[in-house]
């Protein structure tokens, strides 16, 4: 398995880069920066963010290797998961949804690996974050998760769990009965010795809402897991939001 970061040379790909060092760190998998070379993309670019991103890997202990490919952006993902197992791949988006983005493609493509799309609003914290949220929805997926443990592991980060009450939950009567969800996975978190606060709100998410708690609680990275929210919410929040944000979508739901 491998962590696939998708880099064309511009800022936001090499930010999403810094994201996909620090998880292929704390999974202990070698990364991949991919160029595929569309006929759109320029290489002199490309080859000024491979420099500082090797140099960053090497700093990390990351074994990175570089692969530069020619052809269809999709079919060549499609072809190169076919060839190599690709645990997540790494995709800036640009800032505002309403703008064309390819990552909206890569995601409908339902290619055979975990997506994790950087919408990056702060450059600064890209290398430095000290507060991360998990927004999960009434279940927490184990992947998602994953990410987000990932990238606490290797910074002095706290981490807060955000987690949507089932219909169950509101039956609830007890402060255990609200944790039920959260607790195993509390429990993984304490292993890795990360202290991890669980957040629960019985209301629906709302985009003005979530960034209001964003900002009080003064966050520096949000993950959100994908299928937990409607596109419509996950375009506003993080249009909206001035903090960076990890949109995950997952091969299996």
């Amino acid at each position: 398995m491998r962590i696939v970061s998708l880099v064309n040379g511009s800022l936001l790909s090499e930010a999403a880069s810094l994201y996909a060092i620090t998880y292929a760190k704390s999974v202990q998998l070698p990364l991949t920066l991919l160029f595929i070379d569309n006929g759109l993309e320029s290489i002199e670019h490309f080859r000024l963010s491979e420099l500082s991103l090797k140099e960053l890997a090497k700093a990390q202990d990351v074994d990175i290797e570089v692969i530069i490919l020619a052809g269809d952006i999709l079919d060549t993902l499609h072809h190169f998961a076919q060839l190599y197992a690709i645990d997540t791949l790494f995709c800036a988006t640009r800032k505002q949804s309403s703008s064309h983005s390819f990552s909206d493609k890569i995601v409908a493509a339902r290619l055979e690996m975990d997506i994790a799309v950087v919408k990056v609003k702060n450059v600064s914290h890209v290398r430095s974050y000290h507060r991360v949220l998990f927004a999960a929805g009434s279940s927490i997926n184990v992947h998602a998760y994953m990410l987000w443990l990932g990238l606490l592991k290797d910074n002095e980060a706290l981490g807060k769990l955000y987690l949507q009450n089932n219909r169950s939950a509101f039956k609830t009567t007890t402060t255990s009965g609200l944790k039920y969800e959260a607790e195993p996975f509390v429990q993984m978190a304490k292993m890795l010795h990360k202290s991890v606060e669980v957040v629960n709100t019985l209301q629906p998410v709302n985009p003005e809402a979530m960034n209001n708690y964003l900002i009080a609680n003064n966050l520096d990275l949000v993950i959100y897991d994908a299928h937990a929210y409607s596109k419509r919410i996950l375009n506003q929040v993080s249009d909206e939001s001035s903090i960076n944000s990890i949109l995950y979508y997952s091969w299996k739901v």
